[in-house]
């Protein structure tokens, strides 16, 4: 898996690659209290009301038209290195564009597999930062908001025989039951590893598109839902 963050703007809780959210915990002041369990801390939602949701079924759907309101757009670059093969690490550069207007929202990552965490570029944020190496912390976010970091990632799984898997997931944009249209990119890029594009999950189809060469493959896909997707990769003959 790239990451597992839980993306939690406050009031609008935007899931990405998420963990679930405990719906008690402990309290402000105890040493293990994060506000990022916290439900009560999302107050009203100023820009997004559940009654704008197309679904209440975390079921996945491919959408075949734009929404009508632009929808969050994840977009991530991975480049894989010979060393990538061997330990698993490889660079990663990801933004979020079309980021829902409100006062803060906070990005978090697996501690365990990210690894140099920067803030390349912001647009329409007041303020941003990395905090403990393994969040990103913005404030002030008004409309045609845009952050790009750049990090390295533990995502490479070898599964033998030349086989290599990348599993990411689940991509999800929710607000309480509601479900909301997401938009995610990908591009992978392995240079002259040798490797081809063996197979993806899902596979492509109409809402879910892949493009592949020698070199690197891209997916792109509009969605409702919840999507997890695997990438599996093989070494040329």
């Amino acid at each position: 898996m790239i990451t597992q963050p839980r993306f939690l703007p406050l009031p609008l809780l935007l899931a990405l690659w998420a963990l679930p959210l405990a719906a008690q915990g402990p309290e402000p002041g105890d040493p293990d209290y994060d506000p990022l369990e916290d439900d009560r801390l999302w107050g009203e939602a100023a820009t997004v009301s559940p009654e704008d949701a197309q679904t209440t079924s975390p079921e996945l759907t491919f959408l075949l038209q734009e929404p009508e309101r632009t929808p969050h757009h994840h977009q991530n670059q991975i480049r894989l290195s010979a060393s990538s093969l061997e330990d698993g690490w490889a660079d990663l550069r990801q933004c979020h564009n079309d980021v829902a207007a409100i006062r803060r929202m906070v990005i978090v990552y697996n501690e365990q597999t990210i690894d140099d965490l920067e803030i390349e570029s912001t647009r329409n944020i007041d303020s941003a930062q990395v905090l403990d190496g393994d969040r990103v912390d913005l404030r002030g976010v008004t409309r045609d908001a845009e952050v790009c970091v750049t990090a390295r990632m533990q995502l490479v799984e070898s599964e033998g025989d030349g086989v290599y898997r990348l599993d990411n997931g689940p991509f999800v944009r929710r607000f309480l039951d509601g479900y909301f249209p997401m938009r995610v990119t990908m591009a992978v890029n392995w240079g002259d590893l040798g490797l081809q594009l063996e197979a993806t999950e899902p596979a492509e189809q109409e809402g879910f598109r892949v493009v592949s060469s020698d070199h690197g493959l891209m997916f792109d896909t509009l969605f409702e839902g919840e999507l997890r997707t695997r990438i599996r990769l093989r070494n040329s003959p």
